[in-house]
């Protein structure tokens, strides 16, 4: 038992620790991130469509919203009489995803956007901050100081939306602004928040709840926490996220929020009770706009990656009214620590199957149940938690360390198949002196090869006392006689060759000429039937008789 754990912790623990240590270094490197971030996608786009969230409303403007009115980009007037629509229903938070640092339309309609902006108190307008590249887009006109709201999203290095800011700085531009405003203010307190968090607060302040801050400055919604991520979280190595930021908990493709169209709004044959109490979203969502994200989600509308910013904030708006309101959990993620733990686990539980499992045929089965077990887990544990696990560098273990425990096993069982031919050549070359000793050494033959089938090496095998021999399998026995019909011919070949140098002179070299003449003629009757070389050679003698016989005498 002692040194059947022995092999085991030789075999697996050490393989699976080897196997492990270079992955999670490949893994922290940023190796798997690609793939990591590509499974991440694939639980996305295969979780069930959630329920429509009825508590945000978007306003759309579609091509043929821009066609029917013959405006692109919306005209400021027409702008200000939806803005003024809107607000007559009633809704909690009104969020203009629309640029408006430049005028359009008549200057009237500018005057008037400007106006309505000013005196209400439900209106949130968008901006762009300044980033290295990018000087900063303003709010629209009308937006109290302090009042805007950034509408930008964090993009991966594939240009996925994947992420969602809370809250964010603006950032030193290299190219100059044409005006100063709050979004490229770029004053360390100036902090400001994301458009869909803002309205997001402005509801919840509606129900009586409003935020504060966990000893590690998080933000807290009675028991919700938004945890803030790291460059680390999940499998992120490098992720730029220096602000406040979490994962976007996408709801799902199909029409989860109410959409009403911009011309049916201005044609007022919108129910007001639509509106009521709910957070509203104004946006684009046409191809002329060019107002598109590329999201998780493979096939969003019409074949591409793409959706459409406005939905893209009525997720982010959802994500946060859902796990405050309806406890829906947000995505999250183990520590570093706890993700290393998981992978060496795995690692061990391959390393396990390919030492029990010896049979190629169940051996493959299992490691390919194994892996589609870790894919269930995981996708599991995501589907039902919002739990992030790491993937691909976990099936990466489980492979290497099961295929490498089983070439280590099939090395070591190679030695003890080696070490029972070299016992049984002993015992056939001695076995004239003793012929009792062969019961006994065959029954530690068949002691041996049992345990080697329990994982032992050569080196154990040799060390091995004896038992009866009526407890092994035919299985072992077949081997015995296998290996020893082996030896038995190998020494019968080598006697003969022995036996041959022997009977040769050392001294002659005539007499060894003769001999190997002798041995070649030896070799050639025996070839043919002894019989048959008789008669052959007594009809020769009887026909030399013969002929002398007949022979005059001189």
């Amino acid at each position: 038992m002692a040194t059947s754990l022995k092999s085991l912790f030789k075999t697996v623990l050490l393989t699976s620790l080897a196997v492990t240590v270079p992955i999670v270094g490949i893994r922290f490197l940023g190796g798997f991130e690609g793939s990591e971030l590509a499974a991440y996608d694939d639980f996305i786009r295969r979780r069930p469509a959630e329920t429509p969230d009825d508590r945000i409303v978007i306003v759309t403007i579609s091509d043929d919203d821009i066609d029917q009115l013959q405006q692109f980009p919306i005209h400021d007037g027409t702008l200000a009489e939806a803005l003024k629509i809107l607000e007559s229903g009633q809704p909690r938070a009104i969020g203009l995803d629309i640029s408006r640092d430049v005028p359009h339309g008549l200057p009237a309609g500018r005057d008037r956007l400007t106006q309505v902006i000013k005196q209400s108190e439900t209106i949130i307008t968008g901006c762009l901050l300044s980033t290295a590249n990018h000087p900063g887009s303003p709010p629209a006109p009308g937006t109290p100081p302090g009042g805007a709201a950034f509408a930008d999203f964090p993009q991966d290095v594939d240009k996925i939306v994947r992420r969602t800011k809370l809250i964010s700085t603006p950032a030193q531009s290299n190219k100059r602004s044409r005006t100063n405003h709050d979004c490229n203010d770029v004053r360390a307190d100036n902090e400001i928040p994301s458009l869909s968090f803002q309205v997001a607060l402005m509801y919840l302040e509606g129900v009586g709840i409003k935020p504060d801050s966990t000893a590690t400055n998080e933000i807290q919604f009675r028991q919700t926490v938004l945890r803030r991520i790291d460059p680390q979280f999940g499998g992120y190595v490098r992720a730029d996220a220096p602000d406040y930021q979490l994962m976007l908990n996408y709801r799902g493709t199909k029409r989860v929020f109410r959409e009403i169209p911009m011309l049916d709004l201005l044609q007022k044959k919108v129910d007001p009770q639509l509106i009521r109490d709910r957070v509203v979203l104004i946006g684009y969502n046409s191809e002329v706009s060019k107002d598109e994200l590329n999201t998780p989600y493979s096939e969003t509308r019409n074949g591409s990656r793409t959706m459409p910013g406005v939905v893209v904030h009525a997720h982010a708006v959802s994500q946060i009214l859902s796990a405050v309101l309806d406890q829906r959990p947000l995505i999250r993620s183990w520590s570093n620590l706890g993700e290393v733990l998981w992978i060496f686990a795995w690692s061990i539980g391959s390393g396990l199957l390919a030492f029990y499992n010896r049979r190629l045929g169940l051996f493959l089965i299992g490691l390919v149940g194994f892996g589609l077990a870790l894919w269930g887990i995981c996708y599991g544990v995501f589907l039902a938690q919002g739990l992030w696990v790491p993937f691909v560098p976990t099936l990466s273990a489980v492979i290497l360390t099961a295929l490498a425990v089983r070439v280590l096993d099939l090395a070591s069982r190679s030695g003890y198949t080696q070490a029972i031919y070299e016992q049984i050549r002993d015992q056939v070359q001695g076995q004239g002196s003793s012929r009792d000793r062969r019961g006994d050494y065959l029954e530690n033959l068949v002691q041996r090869a049992r345990t080697a089938r329990q994982g032992q090496t050569a080196a154990e095998l040799l060390s091995l006392g004896t038992e009866p021999l009526a407890n092994a399998t035919p299985e072992m026995q077949a081997l015995y006689q296998q290996i020893a019909a082996q030896v038995k011919a190998d020494v019968k070949k080598e006697q003969s060759v022995k036996q041959t140098a022997i009977a040769q002179p050392r001294n002659s070299s005539k007499t060894s000429r003769i001999q190997n003449l002798l041995s070649r003629a030896q070799e050639t009757r025996s070839a043919h039937s002894p019989d048959a070389d008789t008669g052959t050679i007594i009809e020769s003698h009887r026909a030399e008789n013969n002929r002398a016989v007949e022979e005059p005498h001189d």
